[in-house]
């Protein structure tokens, strides 16, 4: 008997079932998508105080010590004073960013460049100034800020200098001090 049928045993059933699997292989359509992704950040103005002290809690610049002395009439000429600190404190910020610095007149007040240190009860204040340069040519005022740009090194060194003139008193034994409120903007 014979069959018009395709049959299993002579394999033509198997060859048309991989030609069609081929061939719907070969019509299946392959899609793709193209896409793309944004990266950026934006930079914003910004300033770190680096170099300062921790101390109770509160941030520190250093200290301006003058030493010790028994009178403060020596013909040498005045005493000077710089800030004191394991580094010296500086303003670290994005090129070009503005900043300002301003020194209040201190614990005992202050009137234009002049601030003054206190001693014991009963004895009278010692004046001293504040400077930004260490020759001691341009003083900072009392609660007037001094402007500048940060470089594009990105960094302000901070330094403050002091200077008591000449007394022609003899001051009373006593530490005498002050304490300045340093205020930064940017």
């Amino acid at each position: 008997m014979s069959s018009s049928h395709p049959t299993q045993g002579n394999g033509t059933v198997k060859g048309i079932r991989v030609v069609a699997i081929i061939g719907l292989a070969l019509s299946a359509q392959v899609f793709a998508a193209e896409l793309q992704v944004d990266v950026r950040i934006d930079v914003q103005r910004g300033c770190q105080v680096i170099g300062q002290q921790h101390r109770a809690g509160i941030e520190q610049l250093g200290v301006l010590d003058f030493g010790s002395t028994a009178r403060l009439d020596d013909p040498a000429g005045t005493l000077g004073a710089a800030l004191m600190n394991e580094r010296l404190p500086r303003l670290e910020c994005n090129p070009d960013t503005p900043y300002q610095l301003r020194v209040d007149g201190g614990l005992h007040g202050g009137v234009g460049d002049v601030r003054y240190m206190a001693g014991s009860a009963g004895s009278k204040p010692i004046p001293y100034r504040l400077y930004q340069d260490r020759a001691r040519l341009i003083p900072l005022a009392v609660n007037v800020p001094v402007s500048g740009r940060v470089p594009d090194s990105g960094s302000v060194d901070l330094p403050l200098y002091a200077r008591i003139e000449r007394l022609a008193e003899i001051p009373r034994v006593s530490r005498y001090s002050d304490v300045v409120k340093v205020t930064v903007t940017w």
